[in-house]
């Protein structure tokens, strides 16, 4: 069963917010039941995977400026509000949600969690690694692909360390942000997809991580300061 071969346990969460913003009070099942006009059919794969920024943004800054009600512990899925408890403020979990669905692979991470049978959580390291090692040993094709993948991380961490001047980035980053598009466009396929592939869909996201990883070396580099990708 994949529940126990990837160590999985289910975790308490919010499940009620009450808010003017709805006329009594909303089960909340998603982060993107929070975002109603930019999701109306409660988030993918309901709906497209892409997402429109700006759109998503004045939402944000909507409920952020009107409402803050209070939330009620009850469902899964949503428990990483806080290292400790849970905020009683709606704008807590309102920015939590905004920094998960904003950021391609946080969102795939979360939509996984949600709707996978095991409700997998991707970006525990011992999920990700196991999900990594099936990937590798199911078929030579595949591990190459996946040691292909390693190399250009590694090509890009060798460029941002020999990088003397942002200008020196410019290539990497157009080239990265191309691999970005890639990897949502082949998630949204994949979401389309009926039955859905939970196995490609996850090593989709473990892709979309990397780029996502190198491109936040590129923003936060510095000349002189010491690169670090995760992978």
């Amino acid at each position: 069963m994949l529940r126990k071969a990837y160590g999985y346990a289910p975790r308490m969460g919010i499940r009620l917010v009450h808010s003017r913003l709805y006329s009594k009070a909303t089960t909340i099942k998603s982060y993107f039941d929070l975002f109603p006009q930019t999701f109306p059919d409660h988030g993918p794969p309901n709906e497209s995977f892409m997402i429109n920024p700006r759109r998503l943004r004045r939402e944000y800054r909507t409920l952020q400026s009107e409402h803050h009600p209070d939330i009620v512990i009850g469902s899964a899925a949503l428990s990483k509000l806080t290292d400790n408890a849970v905020d009683d403020k709606f704008s807590s979990l309102l920015n939590k949600a905004y920094s998960t669905i904003s950021n391609p692979y946080s969102r795939i991470a979360h939509l996984i969690e949600l709707n996978h049978p095991d409700h997998l959580d991707i970006t525990q390291d011992d999920i990700s690694k196991k999900l990594i090692s099936d990937f590798q040993s199911s078929s030579d094709e595949r591990s190459l692909e996946y040691k292909n993948m390693l190399m250009m991380v590694l090509e890009a961490h060798e460029s941002l360390e020999l990088a003397t001047q942002d200008l020196d980035l410019e290539a990497l980053s157009e080239e990265n942000d191309e691999r970005i598009d890639e990897s949502e466009e082949a998630i949204e396929q994949l979401l389309q997809k009926k039955p859905l592939d939970w196995n490609d869909i996850m090593m989709e996201a473990v892709r979309l991580k990397y780029w996502i990883n190198i491109q936040k070396g590129i923003k936060d580099w510095e000349p002189g300061k010491p690169v670090n990708i995760t992978h």
